[in-house]
C-alpha cells in the first residue's frame, strides 16, 4: 500500500484538487483537522498540532482516499442516506465500515454526548435523526458526508453505531475507499476524544492542587500541550 500510494505516485491527481470538490483556491486541502499541503504532500494533524510521520500508516490512506475522489465531477447531494450494504457492491467495503462502528461503539457506547462535542472539532454538527441517543454529520470531504448514528449502551443492550453515507459518495469514491474514509473518519473521532478527555483530566487536576493548596502559596505549573501520536483504525 505504502509503495503505491506515495506522494510521487499520487502528486498530481490530489493537486488537481485545489479550487475543486469543494476544497478552497489555497495550496491546502483542509478536512477532519487535517491539514495536507499541495506543495510537498506533508499532513498536519490540526487537532494534535503535530505533523504526520512518512511511516504513518494513514497517510497513504489519506493518497488512495484523495486520489480517487480527485477523478470524480461534482455532482448534488443526493439527500439519501444509505448504509455501506447498500451501495452497489457494498458488501466489498463492509469489513472496513463495520472496523469503524465498533471503534465508534467502543470510544462513545457510554458517553454519546462526547460525539457530538468530537464532531463538532471536525467541523460537524449534531442533526436529529429518528432513533438512536445522539446523531452527527461530518463532511469527511467536502461532499462525501457521513452520518453517524449512536444508541449508548444500556444495562439490557450493548452501545450500538450505524454509518450512513449520501447516496452520492458512490459518485466521488470507490468501494474500498469508501470504507478507508469511514476508518479515518472513525480515528479521528477517537483521536478528538482523548484530546478532550485529556484537556478535562488536566482541568481537574489542576483544580483539585489549587483547591488543595488555598492559603499554603500554591502556584499551578502552566499547562502543556499534549502530544498524542495518531493512532491506526482498529482491526
Amino acid at each position: 500500500m505504502k509503495e503505491l500510494w506515495n506522494w510521487e505516485r499520487c502528486s498530481v491527481k490530489i493537486r488537481s484538487l485545489k479550487g475543486r470538490l469543494g476544497f478552497s483556491g489555497e495550496p491546502v486541502l483542509r478536512f477532519l483537522s487535517l491539514s495536507l499541503s499541495l506543495e510537498d504532500g506533508s499532513v498536519h494533524d490540526d487537532l494534535n498540532n503535530c505533523a504526520l510521520q512518512q511511516e504513518y500508516r494513514t497517510l497513504s490512506d489519506i493518497y488512495c482516499i484523495l486520489s480517487s475522489y480527485a477523478g470524480a465531477e461534482s455532482t448534488p447531494e443526493a439527500l439519501r442516506l444509505v448504509t455501506a450494504k447498500q451501495l452497489q457492491g457494498g458488501r466489498y467495503c463492509n469489513v472496513m465500515v463495520q472496523r469503524a462502528k465498533s471503534s465508534i461503539q467502543e470510544v462513545f457506547g457510554s458517553r454519546s454526548q462526547m460525539l457530538v462535542k468530537c464532531a463538532r472539532l471536525l467541523g460537524g454538527s449534531e442533526v436529529r435523526f429518528s432513533y438512536g441517543d445522539r446523531s452527527v454529520r461530518i463532511d469527511s470531504l467536502p461532499l462525501a458526508p457521513i452520518t453517524i448514528v449512536l444508541s449508548e449502551k444500556d444495562p439490557e443492550l450493548p452501545a450500538a453505531a450505524q454509518i450512513f453515507f449520501d447516496q452520492s459518495i458512490s459518485h466521488y469514491l470507490a468501494l474500498e475507499q469508501v470504507g478507508m474514509l469511514s476508518e479515518l473518519t472513525a480515528e479521528r473521532l477517537n483521536q478528538a476524544y482523548h484530546l478532550l478527555d485529556e484537556k478535562r483530566n488536566r482541568y481537574l487536576s489542576h483544580r483539585r492542587r489549587n483547591e488543595g493548596g488555598k492559603g499554603h502559596g500554591c502556584v499551578l505549573a502552566s499547562s502543556q500541550k499534549p502530544h498524542l501520536t495518531p493512532m491506526s483504525g482498529k482491526t
